[in-house]
């Protein structure tokens, strides 16, 4: 079965956006750039981001699970396609958030030769 597959990459400034709603429901002040937002890898492999906020107050984590929720809601608000039955998975590129999204096709599932 051949697979497509998409990158959908995050600068730092559309991922504050993203991170907009979680950062409201912790009563974390986004009216200024934050100092700055670090994306790492935590110990099991997901994906980890801490936004350190702009009046130097102690930073906030996010994990993967809160993330890709997040990053999800984004796309859907910003009207970018996601296919419903795609496998869906959160990784960085650099230092930048990506959601990598996979589509299976019925394309290659006959025999050699067969279309």
């Amino acid at each position: 079965m051949i697979q497509e597959s998409r990158s959908i990459v995050f600068t730092e400034d559309e991922l504050i956006e993203a991170l907009i709603p979680l950062l409201d429901a912790k009563e974390v002040s986004t009216s200024k750039q934050p100092l700055k937002v670090e994306t790492a890898f935590d110990n099991e492999g997901e994906v980890a981001v801490t936004y350190f906020p702009a009046d130097g107050s102690d930073g906030v984590s996010f994990n993967s699970r809160e993330i890709g929720a997040a990053v999800l809601n984004h796309c859907i608000e910003m009207g970018i396609p996601l296919p419903r039955g795609s496998y869906k998975e959160l990784t960085l590129r650099g230092e930048e958030v990506a959601l990598i999204v996979r589509v299976e096709s019925g394309i290659g599932t006959g025999e050699k030769g067969e279309s």
